[in-house]
């Protein structure tokens, strides 16, 4: 199962239609295929396909490739784009492009009134290609790495793309290892090394024909062993053929028929273009909370960008990036980020605190396994996902790696049989008033012995918990538009003004307030919560 992790299977999402809001969907590494409209939309890394509401479309995202639909915040602007258009989205804004799926999920706190990534989609800062024209004359290289070791590398590859040698090779020949050298490739350009250098030689075989040379020369010249093989590459990249692509291109008198001893002078162009090219920077993941929770299920969230500092019950962890966390059911839970971080959840399953959880709850997955991870947090949060996705394979790895079942004496078993009693209970039906002493008499147990058991399981006394239980209700409630009386009424206060000042401390504002700004994420049905 650890082993998978280092592989991601190629995803789908079929007949999605949305209903209200306009999505874009964004190609984060390797490749993807929409159908919308009767046309075909061929995407790659760094592009994406605006969508407008109304229109019916089909996903269809390759193996080794991770794409995200993203529901843009438009505030109170109607979108200019009526039709599918592709666009390409700058690498620097992959971190805020992510964000904003997270965000469309609903656990971050508060709405956000930042409209950035709708002026780069409707043309402020990008440049909307036309769906139906192929990109002709010019095939883009991928993005440069920034590291020294992934960075001499490539500038090695674009002076001799045909260059043969293995993985292993390079990464010997600026002395670090594979891994290393793969992990700079993908978490600075979103490909692996792999995808970047034959990238790298479409578009330098792209080059060689703009200049006038035949489609079997110049894929032969950049390092690919058959026709076949150019054609497939080539299609992936750009979204058609070679020979598509070589029709559109004005005639070139074909220069003398000698080798090319370096491709930089061949693509200067492009990397002058790459230099001065100055993207709008993106605006940066700005420092938030969740709110506090007792969910009823098992959660684990890994810190993908910077740091964390969560709270599990009454113990709060510090988390650095690459950290995994299991939430467990029935326990208070909190998360705090600093400006530039972000935290995603990974998966849940149902379950209480009777159930087999990790002995330690924090454990860092392998680094490679990042672009799997990325995918997972796709598939187990949208529509997009592999035709036989197992939403709880995450977290038996999770526990695969991290834990051993808990042992407990017959003794603590016995002990906690009772407060996992009055947590269900509790669960099932907020309202429910019956303090400890009711309890123990209910159960025939010592009240001092079940309050003591109690707060060592959940870390907290009975009152608070249920308070927390209540809250969570209550913003799920207002969320789904039921108004302050109904939420009142089910979560068993004496009065709506009762429940309007508890959740007012609670939260520093009103549940109408809440309704307003609180909370966001879409109701699009391609978005799973």
């Amino acid at each position: 199962m650890l082993s998978d992790m280092l592989t991601v299977p190629a995803s789908q999402a079929l007949t999605v239609r949305n209903s209200r809001d306009p999505s874009l969907l964004w190609v984060h590494a390797g490749t993807a295929t929409v159908h919308a409209a009767r046309q075909t939309h061929r995407l790659s890394t760094g592009q994406g396909l605006w969508m407008p509401a109304g229109v019916s479309y089909t996903v269809e995202v390759d193996a080794d490739s991770v794409a995200f639909p993203i529901y843009p915040t438009t505030g109170h602007r109607s979108p200019v784009l009526t039709h599918a258009h592709r666009i390409e989205l700058p690498a620097s804004w992959s971190d805020w492009l992510i964000y904003q799926f997270a965000r469309s999920i609903g656990y971050l706190r508060g709405a956000t009134s930042d409209t950035s990534l709708l002026d780069l989609v409707t043309g402020s800062h990008s440049s909307v290609l036309e769906e139906d024209q192929p990109r002709l004359g010019h095939v883009p290289l991928p993005p440069m790495p920034r590291s020294f070791e992934a960075a001499t590398v490539a500038h090695s590859l674009l002076q001799r793309p045909a260059d043969p040698a293995a993985t292993a090779e390079h990464a010997r020949s600026v002395s670090v290892s594979v891994r290393t050298l793969q992990l700079q490739f993908l978490l600075e350009t979103g490909l692996s090394f792999v995808r970047w250098r034959t990238a790298v030689r479409v578009a330098a075989a792209a080059a060689l024909m703009d200049s006038g040379r035949e489609i079997g020369w110049a894929g032969a010249q950049v390092g690919f062993a058959t026709a076949a093989g150019f054609t497939k590459a080539f299609r992936s990249q750009t979204g058609m053929s070679p020979r598509q692509y070589k029709k559109g291109i004005p005639t070139t008198h074909p220069p003398d028929d000698q080798l090319v001893a370096d491709f930089t002078e061949l693509l200067l162009p492009q990397l002058r273009s790459e230099t001065v090219r100055s993207d709008p920077p993106p605006p940066r993941i700005p420092a938030t909370k969740t709110w506090s929770r007792i969910n009823d299920f098992h959660v684990l969230v890994w810190v993908y960008r910077g740091s964390a500092r969560v709270t599990v019950g009454e113990r709060t962890r510090r988390l650095r990036r690459g950290d995994a966390i299991w939430l467990p059911a029935g326990v208070r839970n909190s998360i705090t980020l600093p400006r530039g971080s972000l935290i995603l959840p990974l998966g849940s399953r149902h379950g209480t605190l009777e159930t087999r959880l990790p002995r330690n709850l924090v454990h860092r997955f392998a680094d490679g396994a990042e672009l799997h991870l990325l995918h997972t947090f796709v598939a187990n949060y949208s529509l997009v996902r592999p035709s036989s996705h197992d939403p709880n394979r995450i977290t038996h790895a999770f526990l695969e790696l991290a834990s051993r079942p808990r042992f407990e004496d017959a003794k603590s078993r016995e002990e906690s049989l009772p407060v996992h009693r009055i947590i269900r209970a509790v669960r099932s039906d907020p309202s429910d008033r019956r303090n400890m002493k009711h309890w123990a008499q209910a159960l025939d147990v010592d009240a001092n012995e079940l309050r003591r058991t109690f707060a060592a399981i959940t870390g907290q006394t009975l009152a608070v918990w249920r308070a927390e239980v209540r809250m969570t209700e209550a913003r799920r409630y207002l969320e789904e538009g039921l108004g302050i009386a109904q939420v009142s009424s089910k979560l068993g206060y004496a009065s709506p003004s009762a429940f309007s000042t508890v959740f007012s401390r609670a939260h520093g504002m009103s549940p109408r307030e809440y309704q307003r700004n609180g909370w966001q994420h879409t109701d699009e049905r391609l978005i799973v919560r």
